[in-house]
């Protein structure tokens, strides 16, 4: 904790120097600047010139519609001209200082062609308003999202948690997206227009936990297709975009300190080895596997036994003795800065830089149970999880705009740094009067990360204006666990010492006696070019958009499971007089015991994995008549998939699928849409979904297994919704969904703690969502304070049923909750004083289903409230933040459901608690300080 102060007091000298020296060089005129997009398409407008009136001042709008005036403080008259549009006079623009002055437009052709000129004339403050409606009515697909500024308002210290505000969405393990309670697989990822890969060694899934909030623009949930998506979505399109160019230069460092109620102040424990760089988030060579081991790897099993016990001995120490400490608070600092740089042939070049760091600790107690068939009591084990996380991150992007094209390249990367000791003890029931005592513990240390570069484009072309942009990137993924260590020890009488059980050479068993190393590295390829072409159909503005996609990504992934055997037949050693495991698995007591690590070939199977897709498209749109606009098409995918595991068969998946898709908006008003669609997806196995080698999952205490028999499932999707843009920042919508799926993966419990994955036959999946978000002011005229609050709802009600291999069943699909429900209500004042009360509720959720003697496990529903209060200060240079999150620290809480045709709603009298633990209330305060601010 010293060296983490010390380096946070010299990153605070050092950048309030360099944020000194930047602001005394800042520009002192201040800044106009905007985006200008047509009316009925919301699409960005190239080429618009933009002139003060009386004055020679004037710009021209980039490949992305935006444009950038430098000028003194003072009240303007602003002209947009484009040829075919109607002339546009904004007055009353204020600028004041050096902050600039947003103003976005909306072009409307005029209504008379044969007018020579047409002029409307509007306010700044009408014209912003008319800004904000046209960007929400014009999207081509139903999509929900969630800007920078709403996540500024909230609690939220990554995009998992920022994610569950979106309408008809939740979060499941705090960092897997759920939309319209569909589980984490049937979504895709993609940032800066990239697909990103599955981060869990074990399920297709993305983890949002390890994308700092503070570092996105924004994020869009696509939950309808269009063919220039994706094609492998079914629940939604996630879309997380960094931070793009400033406008105008800035550097700020921000401090926050956090307590957590179960930890903070409170003792906390740790297993060494503690690696030099683990304070930073990075592997040393403390936790590796010995290079006696790792060189002789693949033929160990047949080595003379002289020679495993050699190596053996080879291995650091297994169990040492836990260290305890008081835990201080947690720690979070990022430092962030940026500028864009206008040339006087209005070409310009920016720039945004972001760094982040924290580390935190957290202790969880819960307790996991189990249950035979006939509701028996098995075992109960009490579990205390001491975990600790540090957590880097950083952002580069830099851009040049120039002429009528626009050149990118954007950079992200995340590297989170998990250190856990888990302590377990309990009873294992095993018949009449007949009762073993257990203890046991785990220390693993996880290190997991992304890092993703995207150089892209786009140019105007050509007279007709045709649009080409492209992108090429690559992406790593990262997921290495060294050294997972399992020790257990047992007790048949209370009064009696503990002893641990050594099994036979023949029978390793690591789950309960074991060290194990995994490490998983994904590349990925990806590259995409999209030509857009406009033109005129029915007398209305069309365009025609082709284009292609490539992603390859290539997986290696390495495990060793080991575990201690005796040389000969087992044996069983008390643990008293000196005697622990620190003594018994020490080289020494290696040598003493005649003991040996041997590896469980059906938990040690490395694999290398392809994947090669290939995608193009087809796309229209256009408007059938006035008010109707329809975005319509199809997509092809061609999906290659290869995995190899040694002494096995290789697997080869291939299929070509056909996609079409429509999205149809009906402007009922200026401030109304009635919208529909109908799109077809497709679902593909995760390479470790079809691996099959069984991983032990000590927290949960399960065992998970893949089949390499799964298909991949198909989707027929349709939904229809209104909406009513009533104010600015504000809608009321209602929507209907029914999605038909053939062929549906899930993950299912097969009993005997085992988890793996089917294919069910068919399943349904329908439901209903609403949203509401409205300043309260109307309540009263001539409150101010009612002004300044936004009260918004959100909620979702999903049904469905499933055919599986041997019958029908009217339940939801696995990873599904029949209702999501979020509210809050937010107040911002003029002064710089906000504060914001968020509530999120998602119904009961099916885990994992019960499938051959297994039984249906749930989730239970919890009530989750947080708040946020902040306050300007300093000229509103600096900004305090106070979050609490969690406040209710309702416990997280699986049960099995005995009876399958029952509600779904826990029931105490039938249903039984197997794994339950208490989360804890967080309480941080934060420090933000802008350096350019005046």
């Amino acid at each position: 904790m010293k060296r983490i102060l010390l380096l946070t007091n010299l990153f605070v000298l050092l950048l309030a120097g360099f944020g000194q020296a930047i602001a005394q060089n800042a520009e002192r005129s201040g800044r106009i600047v905007g985006k200008v997009t047509d009316k009925k398409t919301g699409e960005a407008l190239i080429g618009v010139t933009v002139v003060i009136q009386g004055s020679t001042i004037g710009n021209v709008t980039d490949v992305e519609g935006r444009y950038t005036l430098q000028v003194a403080p003072g009240n303007y008259t602003i002209d947009f001209k484009y040829i075919g549009y109607a002339t546009k006079s904004i007055a009353d623009v204020a600028v004041k200082g050096a902050q600039p002055t947003t103003l976005n437009i909306i072009m409307d052709e005029p209504a008379s062609k044969e007018l020579k000129e047409v002029v409307i004339k509007g306010s700044y403050k009408q014209e912003t308003i008319n800004a904000i409606y046209t960007a929400q009515k014009n999207n081509a697909v139903v999509s929900d999202g969630i800007s920078a500024d709403l996540i500024k308002k909230s609690p939220d210290r990554n995009t998992g948690d920022v994610l569950k505000r979106v309408s008809g969405t939740s979060i499941a393990d705090n960092k897997f997206v759920v939309v319209r309670g569909l589980a984490e697989r049937y979504n895709t990822t993609l940032m800066n227009s990239t697909m990103l890969p599955s981060t869990e060694p074990d399920k297709k899934a993305f983890s949002f936990n390890i994308i700092p909030s503070s570092l996105i623009d924004n994020i869009i949930i696509y939950k309808t297709a269009s063919p220039d998506l994706p094609g492998d979505f079914a629940g939604g399109a996630v879309k997380v975009n960094t931070k793009d160019l400033p406008t105008q230069q800035f550097t700020e460092l921000s401090l926050g300190l956090g307590y957590h109620t179960m930890t903070t102040f409170k003792d906390f424990k740790a297993s060494p080895p503690t690696g030099k760089l683990d304070w930073l988030g990075f592997l040393d060579n403390s936790k590796a596997l010995p290079s006696a081991y790792a060189s002789v790897k693949s033929s160990y099993t047949s080595l003379e036994q002289e020679e495993r016990q050699a190596i053996s001995q080879q291995f650091s120490s297994a169990y040492p003795n836990v260290k305890t400490s008081t835990s201080l608070p947690n720690l979070s600092l990022q430092f962030a800065t940026g500028n864009t740089r206008q040339f006087k042939n209005n070409n310009r070049l920016g720039y945004l830089l972001a760094v982040n760091y924290g580390t935190s600790r957290r202790v969880t107690a819960g307790t996991r149970s189990e249950y035979d068939i006939d509701k028996n009591y098995m075992y109960q084990y009490e579990t205390d999880n001491y975990s600790q996380t540090r957590n880097l991150g950083a952002l580069l992007n830099i851009a040049y705009s120039y002429n009528k094209s626009k050149i990118a390249w954007k950079n992200f990367f995340n590297n989170d740094f998990n250190t856990s000791f888990l302590e377990r003890g309990g009873w294992n029931y095993r018949g009449a009067n007949d009762t073993m005592y257990i203890r046991s513990r785990s220390a693993e240390t996880t290190q997991n990360g992304l890092f993703n570069s995207v150089l892209e484009g786009t140019h105007q072309v050509g007279r007709n204006k045709m649009i080409v942009d492209w992108n090429a990137s690559y992406g790593r993924a990262y997921r290495n666990q060294p050294d997972q260590r399992i020790f257990t020890s047992y007790n048949l009488d209370r009064s009696a010492p503990y002893f641990v059980s050594i099994p036979s050479v023949n029978s390793p068993m690591p789950n309960t006696l074991g060290r194990i190393y995994s490490n998983l590295t994904e590349n990925i390829f990806g590259g995409s070019v999209n030509l857009t072409v406009p033109f005129k159909l029915f007398n209305e503005a069309a365009k025609f958009k082709v284009g292609a996609m490539k992603n390859y990504r290539s997986r290696d992934f390495t495990v060793s499971a080991l575990g201690y055997t005796d040389a000969r037949y087992g044996q069983d050693i008390t643990l008293d007089k000196g005697v622990d495991a620190s003594t018994i698995f020490s080289p020494a007591g290696l040598q003493q015991y005649n003991l040996l690590l041997s590896v469980l070939d059906l938990s040690s199977t490395d694999y290398k994995g392809t994947s090669d897709l290939n995608a193009g498209y087809l796309m229209f749109d256009n408007r059938l008549a006035t008010n109707l606009r329809v975005v319509w098409g199809a997509r092809i995918e061609n999906f290659q998939q290869k995995l190899i595991s040694p002494n096995k068969a290789d697997q080869k998946y291939t299929n070509t699928d056909v996609l079409p898709s429509i999205n149809l908006t009906y402007n009922l008003t200026e401030k109304s849409n009635l919208r529909g669609s109908f799109f077809m997806a497709v679902n593909r196995p995760e390479f470790r979904e079809i691996a099959a080698y069984t991983q032990y999952d000590y927290e949960n205490d399960f065992i998970v297994r893949g089949d390499p028999n799964l298909q991949r499932s198909t989707s027929l999707n349709g939904d229809i919704r209104y909406e009513f843009y009533s104010g600015v920042g504000e809608i009321i919508s209602a929507s209907l969904f029914y999605k038909k799926f053939n062929n549906p993966i899930e993950q299912v419990n097969l009993g005997n703690k085992i988890l793996s994955y089917q294919n069910a036959e068919t399943a349904t999946d329908y439901g209903a969502e609403i949203e509401l978000r409205k300043n309260l002011g109307f309540l009263s005229g001539n409150s101010n304070v009612l002004k300044n609050m936004t009260f918004y709802v959100n909620a979702a009600l999903i049904k469905g049923d499933i055919t599986l291999q041997d019958r029908k069943v009217s339940s939801p699909m696995q990873g599904q909750s029949p209702y999501l429900l979020n509210g809050g209500l937010q107040y911002a004042a003029g002064e710089g004083f906000a504060f914001n009360v968020l509530y999120n509720k998602i119904g009961q959720r099916l885990k994992f289903r019960g499938e051959n003697g297994g039984v249906d496990v749930f989730e239970k529903s919890r009530d989750i409230l947080d708040f946020q209060v902040s306050k300007s200060v300093m000229k509103s240079r600096g900004e305090f933040k106070l979050n609490i999150s969690d406040i209710f620290a309702q416990p997280i809480s699986y049960y099995y459901k005995y009876d399958a045709n029952a509600s779904t709603v826990f029931d105490a009298k039938n249903d039984r608690i197997i794994n339950k633990w208490k989360p804890g209330t967080s309480i941080s305060v934060s420090f933000k300080y802008n350096f350019n601010k005046r």
